[in-house]
């Protein structure tokens, strides 16, 4: 039978996990939630598990820029090389640089990888929380404390619960050697729901020091329009898991005083470190309408109400790109690209028109997406290293100032650009 349960959910597509398995369940008998589970562990099982995402949350690949796209930058006008310094890692996520260089890696399935001198270590941190891994469940970001050095703190985002009943949390731990101690758990979402698809997940501090967590609407586009519900928000909290007074929803009964800004659909990039003082975000929009998106507090930025994209099926969500009290994005793209991971770059390794700049991971769209920011505004987007690795869940700048791309797959790597010659370096790597 299980057979036969597989057959049929790679035949029927693999499109809203909820629905699916719903369906799936009733027609061979199987109790509630259980189909949901086994589904998902056939996702991580099959060969290729994360383009099983494709449909769910991302366009399919035909939606895609194609290669003679004017952004795309060829390869062989791309004076670097993808050095791979890590492989083998199961559906990786984020990454994030402790002070002394080491990076941290985190796997959907629940583990924290360390590596060290480009090798991967083979024993995991231990100490992680349980997390929910199904689809795009997990653990999803890791974020290091700006005093580390003194306080030795980290922050997870993880998938919480069962697939019927799920929520969203931030852990802060202490990073004692290899393992996780004091490990509190500071935020849960509210209320928990059903699906483990486009639940958004990246964490980041703002220019306040306050920690900031983006949460998506989980294929249930009302959550986003309700304040009474973290789906489709961006929330805000102090370290301590406390809510700052200054939150613009506070004191409020018709509205959770954790909510910073809302009306969003998977927002899966989040910085706030860009040294503008400002707060940004990337969101996939559905077929079309991915956005760049400069976050304010209390702001509407509009999903389902407006968008530049309409249904997977090609319906229509709304007619309107934009309505007043809405905010517009200050970028968006038409097809998508599933915009992955947003990052500015403040090294000294890339040529010098690089710093400042925003740099973008796309799922997809399978590229690195370079947008030139001049005063707050795009003013040229660049495509490089199209359908060189695939699709690319995460993009970081390490202490070096090289930068550093997180492929998405079952068995991912974790690859460094470098410079091919001299005169393009700014620094040479650090040893």
């Amino acid at each position: 039978m299980y057979h036969n349960l597989a057959a049929a959910a790679f035949i029927e597509g693999l499109g809203n996990l909820e629905n699916r398995t719903s369906a799936l369940g009733k027609r061979f008998g199987l109790p509630s939630g259980f189909a949901g589970a086994l589904f998902a562990a056939l996702l991580l099982g099959s060969p290729d598990a994360a383009r099983a995402e494709i449909g769910s949350d991302e366009p399919h690949l035909e939606a895609a820029q194609p290669p003679e796209d004017p952004r795309d930058i060829a390869d062989s006008d791309f004076p670097y090389k993808l050095r791979k310094i890590a492989d083998k890692l199961e559906g990786p996520w984020s990454i994030a640089f402790l002070p002394d260089g080491r990076m941290l890696v985190t796997e959907r399935p629940g583990r924290l990888r360390v590596i060290v001198g480009d090798q991967l270590q083979p024993e995991s941190i231990s100490g992680v929380p349980t997390v929910l891994c199904c689809s795009h469940s997990g653990l999803l970001d890791v974020l290091v404390d700006p005093d580390f050095s003194n306080n030795h703190r980290l922050f997870l985002s993880y998938m919480h619960g069962t697939p019927e009943a799920g929520t969203i949390r931030i852990a802060s731990a202490i990073l004692n050697g290899n393992e996780l101690i004091d490990k509190k758990v500071i935020f849960e979402s509210r209320p928990a729901l059903r699906g483990l698809d486009q639940i958004g997940g990246r964490l980041a501090f703002g220019p306040d020091r306050a920690l900031y967590l983006t949460i998506g609407d989980r294929f249930q586009m009302e959550h986003a329009q309700n304040l009474l519900d973290d789906g489709g928000k961006i929330i805000r909290i102090n370290t301590d898991g406390s809510i700052p007074n200054d939150n613009p929803f506070v004191g409020r009964s018709d509205a959770l005083p954790e909510i910073y800004s809302y009306g969003h659909r998977n927002p899966q990039g989040l910085i706030g470190n860009v040294g503008d003082g400002q707060l940004w975000a990337i969101e996939q929009g559905p077929k079309g309408g991915d956005e760049l998106n400069l976050i304010t507090a209390g702001s509407n930025y509009g999903w389902p109400l407006v968008t530049y994209g309409t249904n997977y099926d090609g319906t229509i969500i709304s007619d309107q790109t934009s309505a007043p009290g809405l905010v517009d994005p200050t970028y968006f793209w038409v097809p998508s690209v599933a915009a992955a991971s947003l990052v500015s770059y403040y090294g000294n390794v890339m040529p010098d028109d690089w710093r400042g700049d925003f740099l973008v991971g796309t799922l997809a769209g399978e590229c690195l997406i370079r947008l030139r920011m001049d005063s707050g505004r795009v003013v040229k987007e660049e495509r490089y290293l199209h359908h060189t690795i695939g699709r690319i869940r995460d993009v970081a700048v390490g202490p070096d100032g090289y930068i550093y791309l997180l492929q998405d797959s079952s068995e991912a790597a974790v690859y460094r650009i470098e410079p091919l010659t001299d005169q393009v370096a700014r620094a040479k790597p650090q040893q």
